[in-house]
């Protein structure tokens, strides 16, 4: 069955994303400062002290939303209406399973547990109630999976945007709120953001009602089930191993160098998390068609998705990390003043590895469609692990800190390879001509924009000047790169057609207001 790639969805959804990060980025740095303004600090680290325990209990949520979003687009593109009706029954059982033994373990803990914590004995009724108030908004938030997961395989990502943007709004109007309350401002804040979750569950239903399949009552179904926690559990494994690696190495530097290397790799951690969101929101509407395509029969599709996905999320991440690597300590003075020592280091080094650990992105999300996804999570888990045994080797031996981020790159580079590995023997993916016609070009492509930026540098002192003549040159540099060296004739004709049709679309609104 042949696929139809329907590129305007994803331009429009990947400009829907990037709308809502912009705006809601600006609103979590305003709600962070007031926040912590009305909070007082002890209460602000309280807040987050129970928010970091109740996320311990739903690790699990994030494997389960990727797998059932898999089985649906899977079920998409056989358009297989009534079997997708099922994925979503089955799916939605699971969910309440899941909310249900979460709610009786974080339940457990607080009795148990909870008391023992580093919590001033007349804070622990408040912690007490903000605690159940948020296990409460996590089952809720479990049990919209299956909702949410449907609404990202229907590609309804400009609307869900929308839904994101009217929750950040929301949470500007609870700090109003909580600057006018006299109560209890902790148990105030929970109150009120518990009321945003209804908001935002609420609204993911309804939205996800207009499709007949999520009329469908919870429903087992051994043989959907036996398959879904197959798929499940692989990932849940490497969800712990990457844990472990990620959480693994802020100890072993605590350990090994102390808390002023620490706050270095914290800043270095904040940077990585901005570039991931903001490449995420272009991977995000590929996904779906990319896993549809399989469902459909169609590999040629499936493969013209995930080289097109590959090349292009190339491209925007050296348009972000490019101007950051060479120009990090300028970027960190003006955002944190006096950035903690070593941390531009640490920057540059932790956006190289980003690079490496996300350029086959496609290629292992397109095993995933296969479902034969056992070998492939046994390799990326033991990758972890080994990654965290072999950095304690190194310090152990003796190596300075930023060792750990060059033994990042290593294991990463070994997981692409795996990544290609396992796409060559699940869909046939063409191994050679990936190499031919994406990792060479990119690979001379970086190489390139390096050596220009370092003449650059060496010859022009750190400045304003510098930062935009760097900014602006790499980011000429990079779209003519890509459009010369790196995408095909079809790709070209479709960055072309996009473009022109965002500039029609702009020339009609014109005229509409003239």
């Amino acid at each position: 069955m042949a696929y139809s790639i329907n590129s305007k969805r994803i331009a429009t959804n990947t400009i829907a994303l990037y709308i809502r990060l912009g705006i809601t980025m600006i609103i979590s740095f305003i709600t962070a400062r007031v926040t912590l303004k009305q909070l007082g600090v002890d209460d602000y680290g309280l807040n987050n002290l129970v928010g970091s325990i109740v996320s311990m209990f739903s690790f699990i949520n994030g494997s389960m939303g990727t797998a059932v979003a898999r089985f649906y687009n899977i079920e998409i593109g056989k358009k297989n209406e009534e079997r997708l009706g099922r994925v979503y029954g089955v799916g939605l059982y699971l969910h309440i399973i899941v909310a249900a033994i979460t709610l009786l373990l974080a339940e457990i803990f607080a009795i148990f547990f909870l008391h023992k914590m580093n919590i001033p004995e007349e804070r622990m009724q408040a912690a007490q109630v903000v605690f159940q108030i948020s296990i409460i908004s996590m089952a809720l938030n479990i049990i919209n999976v299956p909702n949410a997961a449907l609404l990202r395989a229907r590609e309804m990502f400009s609307q869900t945007a929308v839904v994101d943007i009217v929750q950040a709004l929301l949470r500007l109007g609870v700090l109003y709120l909580l600057v006018l309350s006299s109560y209890d401002k902790l148990i105030t804040y929970s109150l009120l953001n518990f009321g945003i979750t209804l908001f935002y569950v609420s609204t993911i239903t309804i939205m996800a009602r207009r499709f007949k399949e999520s009329h469908n009552r919870p429903m087992r179904d051994k043989e959907l089930i036996k398959q879904m926690l197959s798929f499940i559990s692989m990932l849940i494994v490497t969800v712990l191993a990457q844990l472990l690696k990620t959480k693994g190495l802020v100890i072993l530097v605590n350990l090994f160098f102390g808390l002023a290397i620490n706050a270095a790799y914290a800043v270095a951690s904040q940077v990585s998390h901005f570039v991931h969101t903001f490449v995420a929101n272009f991977k995000s509407p590929i996904v779906p068609q990319m896993m549809q395509s399989w469902g459909a029969g169609d590999k040629k599709a499936m493969h013209k998705i995930i080289n097109m996905g590959t090349k292009v999320t190339f491209l925007l991440m050296l348009m972000i990390t490019i101007p950051i690597i060479f120009e990090s300590q300028f970027v960190l003075r003006i955002w944190l003043g006096t950035p903690p020592e070593h941390s531009a280091y640490l920057v540059t080094l932790v956006l190289i590895f980003i690079n490496i650990s996300s350029f086959t992105y496609f290629q292992y999300q397109g095993v995933h469609a296969t479902g034969k996804v056992v070998a492939q999570q046994i390799w990326m888990s033991a990758a972890y692990v080994a990654n965290i045994l072999i950095i304690y080797i190194v310090f152990k031996l003796g190596a300075s800190f930023e060792a750990a981020l060059y033994v990042n790159m290593f294991v990463s580079a070994f997981q692409a390879g795996v990544n290609l590995f396992y796409a060559h023997k699940t869909y046939d993916y063409d191994i050679r001509r990936f190499i031919k016609e994406i990792l060479l070009p990119c690979l001379m492509t970086v190489g390139l924009i390096v050596v220009v930026m370092l003449i650059i540098t060496h010859f022009m002192q750190p400045s304003v000047i510098r930062f935009f003549v760097v900014l602006l040159l790499s980011e000429l540099m990079i779209f003519s790169s890509g459009y010369f060296f790196i995408l095909d004739k079809v790709e070209k004709e479709q960055v072309m057609r996009f473009v022109r049709g965002m500039l029609k679309r702009k020339g009609s609104h014109k005229t509409i207001g003239q």
